[in-house]
């Protein structure tokens, strides 16, 4: 087995150089490995003292999301605040195209509000290198509002973090990647908090059993369950427990996509004849 990426030495000392140009910073704390990593690495720049962090709770985030937000908090160098905020209101119940901007907008505004309160100028994501490369239409928000991504300047990647991590034994479901629950459905499908905790539920029965990277989209009246090829097999293995637990959160139809996981799928145009 190929040993796990590391950040070269180079790349860490220009991320804590260009953290130390703020003094004093507030980190929006996904709960993810990358902000964690961005959140610990502020405070070996700074000081514990000078550095905020706020996790911001919505109706997207799923159990899976708590488990991941709760497991970084506690190696947190400093205390991650909790702040909710409900999106399900307005355009973005309709699930619009331009959904991720506007919740990213909504999102960090607000932690904007947080950081001026505080007396803080810099507000920090953990956005990397490796997101330049997929559709992040959030990064507009992000742009628009001056949010900082000192991960990205840096030149830090998301599989070097999680190789790092890795080497100090940080448990492999913290160290995949996840997006926030609204992704799992396709663009003007009406958002019902009923539906989006019914697949964050789903999502994280499977995440316990050991299948993981997964996403679980929403179909009309069930899911559909994207995995790795290699874990078909695992989750046909556990056909009747996934059943029951699907029905009971009222999803009667349980489908495997044999695509795998394909991310941003929704985002691709569509074809015309």
């Amino acid at each position: 087995m190929r040993p796990p990426s590391r950040i070269p030495r180079a790349k860490i000392e220009r991320l804590r150089a260009i953290l130390k140009r703020h003094g004093r910073v507030l980190v929006g704390f996904s709960g993810g490995k990358d902000s964690f990593f961005l959140l610990r690495e502020a405070a070996a720049a700074l000081g514990p003292g000078n550095v905020a962090a706020i996790h911001v709770v919505t109706p997207f985030s799923g159990e899976g999301s708590r488990a991941r937000a709760g497991y970084f908090r506690e190696k947190a160098p400093v205390p991650v605040r909790s702040l909710r905020l409900d999106l399900l209101r307005g355009r973005m119940r309709l699930n619009p195209r331009d959904r991720c901007y506007r919740c990213k907008r909504l999102m960090f505004r607000a932690l904007k509000r947080e950081a001026q309160r505080l007396g803080i100028a810099a507000v920090l994501d953990g956005s990397t290198l490796s997101d330049q490369a997929e559709h992040r239409p959030g990064r507009r928000a992000l742009d628009e509002l001056g949010i900082l991504s000192p991960l990205r300047d840096a030149g830090i990647a998301s599989d070097q973090i999680a190789g790092e991590l890795a080497r100090e034994g940080f448990a492999p479901f913290y160290l995949t990647s996840s997006t926030c629950l609204a992704t799992r459905f396709p663009y003007g499908e009406p958002f019902k908090r009923s539906q989006i905790a019914a697949i964050g539920r789903v999502e994280h029965f499977l995440a316990e059993k050991g299948i993981f990277p997964l996403r679980v989209r929403h179909i009309p009246g069930g899911v559909r369950i994207e995995v790795e090829y290699g874990r078909v097999r695992d989750i046909l293995a556990m056909r009747e427990d996934l059943l029951a637990y699907c029905r009971g959160q009222g999803l009667e139809f349980v489908t495997v996509d044999l695509g795998g996981i394909r991310k941003g799928a929704w985002d691709k145009p569509k074809q015309t004849e």
